[in-house]
C-alpha cells in the first residue's frame, strides 16, 4: 500500500493557485512538454481567463466542466470551500488541499479558516503546508501575518516548520523569489520563525514555478494559435517548473507528520472552554446571589418563627 502525504495550499487571492495546481498535475502526467502539447491537458480545477493575442482579438479560454466549488469572478477567491485532489506517483500519493484564497476581507478569510481545520480534521497527519507567494508582493505583511497566526491558533507550533513557500510566476524574476523575499524574511523574523535563516534550511523550504505551460496548453486545447518561440519559451518553464515539483514532492517525502485531528480537536476544545467560561462566571456570580437571598429569607423566616413563638408564650401566660 503506497504511503499517502497530505498537503495544505494557501495563499493570497489570485495568486494562482488554481493553475499551480492544474500543472502539477500535469507535470505529474506527461513526461516532456511535447508530450502535453500533443494531448489533451489533464483538468483538476475549472479554469477560465481572456487571452488577448497579438492582433489585438481577445478570447476566452475555458478548461473543464463547470464547478459550483469554483467562483469565476474577478478580485475574489475562486475557490468558495476547501477541497482535496489526489496526485499518484509511482511509490507515494500526495492529497493536495485546495483552499479559498486569502485577503477578501476579514469576515471572509475568518469563516475560511474555520472551513480549512473542518477540512483538515478529515486526515490523521498533515505532512506540508505550502504557501504561494508572488514573487514581487508588496502587500504580503497583511494576510501572511493573519494566515501565520491562525495556523499557530490551531495547529502545534511543530507543524509550522514543515511549511514551504512556493514562488509563482517566477519567469520574470530569472526563476527566483524576487522582491517578496526581503518582506518575507523580515517577517518570519518578526514571528521568530528561523525557516530561511540558513542556506541549507532556505532551499529546502522554497521553490520556483512558472506555470505559463499551462496556459499554452489551454490555449492549443482552444485552438488558438501559439507561435513555434512561445512554444520553445513555454517548454523551458515547463522543464524548470517540473524540476521544482519534483524537488518539492522529495521534500515533502522526507517531512514527519503532524497528528492534525487532535490537534485541532484539543484546541477546538479550549475554545470551547474560553468561550463558556463567561456564561459560566455569570451563572455563578447569580447563582452565590440567589443563594445569598435564600439565606436572607430564610433568616427572616426564623425571626418570624421565634416572633411567634414568643407571641404564643405571651398568650398561654394571660390565660
Amino acid at each position: 500500500m503506497k504511503k499517502e502525504y497530505t498537503v495544505l495550499i494557501l495563499g493570497e487571492t489570485g495568486v494562482g493557485k488554481t493553475t499551480w495546481i492544474n500543472s502539477i498535475r500535469n507535470y505529474v502526467e506527461y513526461e516532456t512538454f511535447q508530450e502535453a502539447i500533443s494531448k489533451e491537458p489533464k483538468i483538476l480545477i475549472p479554469a477560465r481567463f481572456n487571452h488577448t493575442s497579438r492582433t489585438g482579438v481577445t478570447r476566452e479560454v475555458r478548461l473543464g466542466e463547470p464547478d459550483p466549488n469554483e467562483r469565476q469572478e474577478t478580485g475574489k477567491s475562486g475557490t468558495k470551500g476547501p477541497r482535496s485532489y489526489i496526485l499518484e506517483r509511482k511509490d507515494y500519493i500526495i492529497n493536495l488541499i485546495d483552499s479559498p484564497g486569502i485577503g477578501d476581507t476579514e469576515l471572509q478569510d475568518t469563516a475560511n479558516m474555520k472551513a480549512i481545520l473542518s477540512h483538515l480534521i478529515e486526515y490523521e497527519e498533515l505532512h506540508a503546508i505550502c504557501i504561494l507567494l508572488k514573487p514581487d508582493d508588496c502587500r504580503l505583511t497583511t494576510w501572511f501575518k493573519y494566515c501565520i497566526k491562525e495556523l499557530l491558533h490551531h495547529l502545534h507550533k511543530d507543524a509550522i516548520r514543515n511549511i514551504k513557500f512556493c514562488f509563482t510566476r517566477t519567469r520574470a524574476t530569472n526563476y527566483g523569489p524576487g522582491s517578496t523575499l526581503p518582506i518575507l524574511t523580515q517577517l518570519l523574523e518578526s514571528l521568530d520563525m528561523d525557516l530561511l535563516k540558513t542556506t541549507d534550511s532556505f532551499q529546502r523550504n522554497t521553490f520556483y514555478f512558472d506555470n505559463e505551460a499551462f496556459i499554452c496548453l489551454a490555449l492549443k486545447n482552444n485552438d488558438i494559435e501559439v507561435t513555434k518561440w512561445e512554444e520553445k519559451s513555454f517548454g523551458i518553464s515547463w522543464d524548470r517548473s517540473v524540476e521544482e515539483t519534483n524537488r518539492l514532492f522529495e521534500e515533502i517525502t522526507k517531512l514527519s507528520g503532524h497528528s492534525t485531528s487532535r490537534t485541532i480537536s484539543l484546541n477546538r476544545a479550549r475554545d470551547v472552554v474560553v468561550k463558556i467560561s463567561k456564561p459560566l462566571a455569570l451563572i455563578t456570580k447569580t447563582m452565590g446571589m440567589t443563594l445569598d437571598h435564600l439565606h436572607s429569607l430564610k433568616e427572616k423566616a426564623q425571626k418570624l418563627d421565634l416572633k411567634k413563638e414568643k407571641s404564643t408564650d405571651c398568650d398561654s401566660a394571660l390565660i
